[in-house]
């Protein structure tokens, strides 16, 4: 249970951590990175660079690790880095040319000196409110109650369930009338406080909300948080909750070579979701931190997804406008540009 969770906060610390940020120069190109040609210093390309995080996010990726992708002479290097604080910065240095971060980083990344852009989405929004409760339904059933979320203030979690509660006509607090969103508890102890009735109500991400419930099967999924998001979706999107991220260097320079990458990146995504059996296995055998049997039960429910950049962008705006509303620094201050979107 405390390997689990000790990974899940890893990955929440991710969104709301401040990241040294060093500018990398980038050959221009004239045109949008989708349509241009392969640079003719392709053949300078030997290997491309890729990690994921220890944890949830690395799942969709376990098939490539086991079938490395067919890039047309170029070849690729998969692995694991241990936590966010480790992998960004190799990202700006250059050692690692693709990767996997929270939208919100990606954005401030690119904001701040445009080394790193979007591929596409890779993994949407997995967050459930779990409880014993059964008169809960809703954030509208949540006046008067403290809800203990995962990760920190400041994170994605949090914004989504401001935003929903905001939906709901509620205020947070500590009032009759309001919810109080709490992050006092770390997430490693969620589970056991649950489990034990010390507390009544968390709000948690795949896998560990299966992991809850595989622990106590009175724990209820009340309010998928997911579903309520895209209940007050214009177009019933999702939002983002992971997405690929690329040096602009690397997209600029060899920009077929990232094609057939993310193309590849996108069958391993279905494969994974066609075949969690098989993909626990995988997420189990690399060593991605997380046990065949919990993998596979939770991938279902993990929604895990490939979105190309270009599709993507009302989705990741639509979260990233929250940043700026609560908190505009945590993106660097606005939305990114088009250059942001592979």
């Amino acid at each position: 249970m405390k390997k689990i969770t000790k990974l899940l906060v890893l990955g929440f610390v991710v969104s709301t951590m401040a990241f040294p940020l060093v500018a990398l120069g980038s050959k221009e190109t004239d045109s949008k990175f989708p349509g241009q040609k392969q640079s003719i210093e392709a053949k300078d390309l030997k290997v491309l660079h890729v990690s994921v995080l220890n944890g949830p996010s690395g799942v969709g990726m376990a098939y490539m690790f086991d079938n490395h992708p067919d890039l047309k002479g170029v070849k690729s290097t998969f692995e694991v880095t241990a936590t966010p604080d480790v992998l960004l910065p190799r990202m700006i240095k250059g050692e690692i040319d693709i990767g996997v971060l929270p939208p919100n980083v990606a954005a401030k990344v690119y904001n701040s000196n445009g080394s790193l852009i979007m591929g596409g989405i890779c993994g949407e929004g997995n967050l459930f409110l779990l409880t014993r409760d059964k008169t809960v339904h809703t954030f509208a059933d949540l006046p008067g109650k403290t809800i203990y979320v995962a990760g920190q203030s400041g994170s994605t979690p949090d914004y989504v369930c401001k935003y929903l509660a905001n939906k709901a006509l509620l205020e947070i607090g500590e009032g009759a009338d309001q919810v109080n969103i709490d992050f006092s508890i770390p997430t490693v102890e969620l589970a056991p406080s649950i489990i034990s009735g010390k507390i009544d109500y968390i709000i948690v991400p795949e896998p560990f909300a299966t992991v809850c419930q595989m622990k106590d099967q009175t724990l209820l999924r009340a309010i998928n948080l997911q579903e309520a998001w895209m209940a007050y979706s214009d177009d019933a999107s999702n939002y983002p909750i992971t997405v690929v991220v690329i040096r602009k260097e690397i997209a600029q320079n060899y920009p077929e070579t990232v094609k057939l990458f993310l193309a590849a990146y996108e069958k391993s995504i279905l494969w994974t979701n066609t075949n969690p059996v098989e993909a626990g296995n995988l997420v189990e055998k690399y060593t991605l931190g997380i046990s065949a049997p919990i993998a596979t039960k939770a991938i279902p429910s993990s929604a895990f997804t490939f979105i190309p950049a270009q599709d993507a962008k009302n989705e990741v705006e639509k979260l990233l406008s929250l940043f700026v509303e609560i908190e505009p620094t945590s993106i660097g201050g606005k939305l990114p540009d088009d250059g942001f979107y592979f």
